[in-house]
């Protein structure tokens, strides 16, 4: 019977919020859960509102990029669990029971029927351990890759963390010249100043490189490979001084970084990520697309489930641990969270806090994307937040989401 019940579950996903709340809270026992559930699941009520959202069989999610996505139907209706599946992922589950959740969690779904929130895809929270929240809607799909936008840049560094952590790289690295590691480049012909350039720099967008044609890190990819495609780029940037290396957010430097992991690694960096990265945390299907110059793209145009990035997201909020393995460089990781930088742009994490009516201020570090992506820790909080939209309207949309309705619960209990 539990067998059957198991294989029910994974199958279709919470019957009905209703029901598992009513044996929850009325004492059923657990034999006679087990018999209502099965009789529902056999006569086929309620199973459509409950039904985990996937994807369509006939698609494959590894080729879901940010096209094919744009062609998947919406959901009939938002998928919603304040108790959510355990698929044995890799995440552990438990329940959001707190006093109001109930009440927040209907304002919630509300307020997105409405269209508040844009085009909330799905939306995720861990705490302590545990998923306790979990909701798709439109393009949502469990089992399928979402556009990660900006993100990319933030999975780049998580790349380099773990790079660091398998002792490809070493923490002194941060503070060496990028040239250092490219033995093919060509030191007599590129522009004074570029020497300089280090890891660090790179990690939080001070390389200083700037072109005249604003497209010229996207015409020279295709005609210059790897290495040869940096050349290009140190031979045509104006000369870099102090002055040039201030702040500019580009896709080129986190190109730098990963181009650098790509020489290091075993191989391809492409086969690192998928041995080392995506295959260590659980987090496939995923889909990561190639630049011309034939590393991953790293400004844009990685794909991962709204359950991977989560994954992720506990790890970094965890010190580089996850499910007690150190995956990630401790150490990196230390240089993410520290929350005394201020806010701003670091290592392609956004520092930023939250300011409630009462004037208390939560500190937040996220990966940020275009379109309302988001993976999110709150260090104080320990809470791990995941959301992702097709959004044309405000970015943040998709976390106001979460900070209207869900994480005050949490907020409450620490004030």
């Amino acid at each position: 019977m539990n067998k059957a019940l198991q294989l029910l579950m994974l199958a279709s996903g919470p019957i009905d919020l209703k029901i598992n709340v009513a044996i929850r809270g009325h004492g059923v026992n657990k034999t006679r859960a087990i018999i209502i559930l099965l009789v529902v699941a056999l006569l086929g009520v309620g199973l459509t509102a409950g039904q985990l959202p996937r994807l369509d069989k006939k698609l494959d999610p590894a080729t879901q990029n940010y096209r094919a996505q744009a062609k998947l139907p919406d959901l009939p209706e938002a998928y919603v669990s304040t108790s959510p599946v355990d698929l044995k992922d890799g995440l552990k589950v438990g329940s959001l029971d707190l006093p109001g959740a109930e009440q927040a969690v209907k304002a919630l779904v509300a307020d997105d029927k409405k269209g508040k929130y844009s085009n909330l895809d799905s939306l995720l929270l861990w705490k302590d351990g545990k998923l306790l929240f979990e909701m798709y809607n439109r393009r949502g799909r469990i089992d399928s890759p979402h556009f990660a936008m900006s993100i990319t840049k933030t999975l780049t560094s998580v790349t380099l963390a773990r790079a660091i952590q398998c002792g490809l790289l070493s923490m002194k690295d941060l503070d060496k010249p990028v040239i250092s590691f490219m033995p093919e480049i060509d030191k007599t012909k590129i522009q004074p100043g570029v020497e300089t350039i280090t890891l660090r720099d790179a990690l939080n967008m001070k390389s200083g490189l700037r072109f005249g044609d604003a497209r010229a890190a996207w015409k020279y990819q295709k005609g210059y490979p790897r290495q040869k495609y940096f050349q290009k780029l140190f031979e045509i940037t104006a000369p870099i001084t102090p002055a040039s290396k201030t702040f500019k957010y580009t896709g080129t430097d986190p190109s730098m970084i990963m181009m650098i992991i790509d020489i290091k690694a075993p191989g391809t960096v492409q086969e690192f990520i998928a041995k080392e990265l995506t295959a260590k945390f659980g987090a496939a299907p995923y889909c990561w697309d190639t630049q011309g110059c034939g590393i991953p793209k790293c400004g844009a145009g990685s794909n991962f489930t709204s359950r991977a990035l989560l994954k992720i997201g506990t790890a970094i909020i965890q010190g580089g641990k996850f499910n007690g393995q150190q995956l990630l460089s401790a150490e990196y990781v230390k240089l993410i969270m520290d929350t005394k930088k201020g806010a701003g742009y670091f290592y392609y994490f956004h520092n930023r806090n939250k300011v409630f009516a009462d004037k208390t201020k939560i500190d937040f570090i996220s990966g940020i994307g275009a379109g309302g992506q988001y993976m999110a820790t709150f260090p104080d909080l320990n809470i791990v937040l995941v959301a992702t939209a097709h959004s044309k309207k405000a970015i943040g949309l998709s976390l106001q989401a979460a900070l209207e309705h869900l994480i005050p619960l949490f907020h409450a209990k620490v004030k």
